[in-house]
């Protein structure tokens, strides 16, 4: 008598099934931005008459790269654009530190 059930030796793993799948890693869990650590973003300005500035942006993000990131895309904002006068950006000279 069966029940539709496969019989035990017929099992296979779902890895070893198809030899086409690819090893990728696992996907990051995904977590409210305000668990985040605080960062703050701080990036170099240069004025067209050659004054220097900088411009701050405090953001959320898991690592380094990720605050920079976020601080660039904020730094894009018409807000920010308007808060910065026609100043340039110089974001290879930016810094993040971790707020405590």
């Amino acid at each position: 008598m069966t029940i539709g059930l496969p019989p035990a030796g017929a099992r296979t793993c779902p890895a070893t099934a198809s030899p086409a799948v690819s090893a990728s890693p696992a996907p990051r869990p995904v977590h409210p931005a305000y668990h985040h650590p605080l960062w703050l973003v701080t990036v170099p300005t240069t004025h067209p008459d050659g004054r220097t500035g900088t411009q701050s942006f405090a953001v959320r993000a898991l690592t380094v790269q990720e605050a920079m990131a976020a601080a660039g895309r904020r730094a894009h904002a018409d807000s920010a654009r308007t808060r910065r006068r026609g100043a340039r950006l110089d974001f290879r000279n930016a810094s993040a530190v971790l707020h405590r």
